[in-house]
């Protein structure tokens, strides 16, 4: 009888306790409604590199300087445009010398000198040699009817034609690769050769740089 008594006492306790808890809970506990919870001042996980989206490291670079970085693919090299321009003063012609593919053959090939030194030689070849009747030069010479014995100022107007030539919106250049279009009517490797495609009103023409360095550049055209 005793321990039923004491058992409807701590009953009784229990549920006073129970009963005025919430007022004790209203004089510490904040009310949880928009403005205590904008109070609120949480700290932000540091990010890693791992944590940041490619995307959002991509934004942060600016594009400019990516750009510079990476070639992208086709991209013309400047140093072949520098060296059209200032030695040779050829802004016009179409080019197709990616950089990239500059530097592959540069890496992957022997060579006794730089890719501009070949273009170099190339164009001087160009314009100065026409041993060969179907080069570029000995084809201006003979419509001018001076293959056979050219004077200075025949050679001469014939290179200034050339050079204008050169300029023309319709011509064009190729650094040919292993494998690919314009391959050379005569056989001639990349793996050995820088190799140089033009298209000078119409016509074919291929320019060739050992890359050894041994033998003398030279260029003929298509049949």
């Amino acid at each position: 009888m005793e321990d039923k008594q004491k058992m409807k006492f701590s009953a009784a306790i229990a549920a006073a306790v129970f009963s005025i808890a919430p007022a004790f809970a209203a004089d510490w506990a904040p009310e949880i409604n928009a403005v205590t919870l904008a109070a609120v001042e949480l700290t932000a996980p540091a990010l890693t590199e791992k944590a940041v989206p490619q995307v959002l490291l991509e934004k942060a670079v600016p594009q400019v300087l990516l750009e510079k970085a990476v070639p992208k693919d086709g991209q013309n090299y400047s140093g072949a445009e520098e060296l059209l321009i200032k030695e040779f003063g050829v802004t016009g012609i179409g080019l197709d010398i990616p950089e990239s593919e500059v530097m592959r053959q540069t890496t992957y090939y022997p060579n006794a000198f730089c890719f501009e030194h070949a273009l170099r030689q190339a164009l001087m070849n160009l314009l100065e040699d026409y041993s060969s009747p179907t080069s570029p030069l000995a084809r201006e010479l003979s419509a001018m009817g001076a293959l056979e014995k050219p004077s200075k100022s025949e050679l001469k107007s014939a290179r200034q034609k050339l050079s204008s030539t050169l300029n023309r919106r319709d011509s064009f250049v190729s650094l040919v690769r292993p494998y690919k279009q314009y391959q050379p009517q005569n056989g001639e490797t990349v793996e050995q050769n820088w190799i140089f495609f033009l298209r000078l009103e119409g016509n074919f023409y291929w320019a060739i740089v050992d890359r050894s360095g041994e033998k003398a550049p030279y260029v003929y055209g298509m049949n």
